[in-house]
């Protein structure tokens, strides 16, 4: 999420510069909250909201819980309709994906499915709530799922011209996930005003939550938050799919020792 998370605003290409983005000293943000508009022909097609809401319990391991929820408008459940809600439990220590959860309708298509990472042994068990299919897989170290991929990327030091590779296990298959790190831009979002974000474009061969085997970009905050601010997306046969960050809510940082 990846994730991870936005139309543009106004005339948002500005002067752009390389740059490095040092490393922010902190974690993953409890309480975090953002709200995103879906965009499609210049219409809101949806919303998708992302909350980091609660520190839990893993099998004994204290964990991050990430949620997503993403939902049409009235008028594109007319045609498709869309539910889905999105789960990840991330170490608090290790920031790896320990448990992924989704619960997704789309028009006629429903999927209710759970991804269990047992990090140290380096397996994955994958249930399906609703045909009882039952799969148990490799993964390499240190994986991430299609959610926590982006809260990782967040917090690691990147620099104009850089590639970050992630591992992510979605799709109940292993992939490396390369996030090509382009330059430095000023963004000119309504409600927000002028920011300088940088932008990215990951290269994913599987159907992440705003992914369907396209082509990505994405803006994030060049500051000590790592906002994801905006995300336009090229869909076969759709066109292009925006997303813009339209509310925030600031959360706790937690300080890396």
């Amino acid at each position: 999420m990846a994730i991870f998370i936005f139309i543009l605003a106004g005339n948002i290409f500005a002067d752009t510069e390389q740059s490095s983005i040092p490393k922010p000293n902190f974690t993953i943000p409890l309480g975090e909250r953002m709200k995103f508009s879906i965009r499609w022909l210049g219409f809101e097609v949806g919303t998708a909201e992302v909350e980091v809401k609660e520190m839990t319990q893993i099998r004994g391991r204290d964990a991050y819980h990430i949620q997503v929820s993403v939902r049409s408008n009235r008028l594109i459940d007319l045609l498709w309709p869309v539910r889905d809600e999105h789960h990840s439990f991330v170490d608090a220590k290790a920031l790896h994906t320990l448990r992924y959860e989704k619960k997704v309708s789309e028009g006629s298509y429903r999927a209710d499915e759970v991804m269990e990472y047992d990090q140290e042994k380096h397996t994955a068990r994958y249930e399906s709530k609703r045909s009882g299919d039952i799969k148990e897989m490799l993964i390499p170290a240190d994986v991430q799922d299609q959610l926590s991929c982006t809260f990782w990327f967040r917090i690691q030091d990147i620099k104009s011209g850089g590639v970050i590779t992630i591992p992510v296990n979605a799709d109940e298959k292993n992939w490396d996930l390369e996030v090509h790190v382009g330059n430095v831009e000023e963004l000119n979002l309504s409600g927000f005003g002028k920011i300088k974000a940088v932008k990215s474009e990951p290269f994913a061969q599987f159907q992440g939550m705003f992914v369907r085997r396209g082509r990505a970009w994405g803006w994030m905050s060049a500051d000590a938050r790592r906002i994801p601010l905006l995300m336009k997306t090229k869909v076969p046969k759709l066109g292009t799919i925006n997303m813009v960050i339209v509310e925030y809510e600031f959360g706790k940082m937690h300080t890396k020792a």
